[in-house]
């Protein structure tokens, strides 16, 4: 079975990417707790961390702190949350390691909980492609990748 991040990876799906390198790729999440919320995914389609070879996942870490570092210069964010859902146990929603960056503005709290909890409900139910959204994706995604 086909995940949908390697229909991204492929160019099947759109998708507003960060950053690609030969072992992974960084794209926007289409439903974003926060702005500037990134997927860092290998191109290897594995399930679970412990799948990967350690020079990967390793490079999935690096990458991911990167993208945190250039949040904050390109997006003025304070601090980033990394979340790893490792497993369907761990409510993993996509079997293909993926590691959520997500950017904190400070005093947002209330704001990203609910959104959190809003994020889950997109899961079931997903929200529909529009012009307007994919431009918000494409500018947090500009403003990121010009800071890497």
């Amino acid at each position: 079975m086909t995940t949908i991040f390697e229909r991204i990876i492929s160019g099947e799906l759109a998708a507003s990417f960060v950053h690609q390198d030969s072992r992974c790729v960084a794209f926007m999440d289409i439903n974003p707790i926060t702005r500037g919320h990134v997927l860092v995914v290998p191109r290897r389609a594995v399930a679970t961390l412990d799948r990967l070879d350690a020079i990967t996942r390793a490079h999935l870490w690096e990458t991911a702190n990167r993208i945190g570092r250039a949040q904050r210069q390109g997006l003025g964010s304070l601090a980033q949350h990394l979340l790893v859902n490792d497993g369907k146990d761990a409510s993993q929603s996509v079997p293909h390691v993926h590691i959520h960056v997500i950017p904190r503005y400070g005093g947002d709290t209330l704001h990203t909980l609910a959104r959190l909890a809003w994020h889950i409900t997109t899961l079931t139910v997903p929200r529909r492609e529009t012009p307007a959204r994919r431009g918000r994706l494409e500018a947090a995604a500009a403003a990121i990748r010009d800071a890497l």
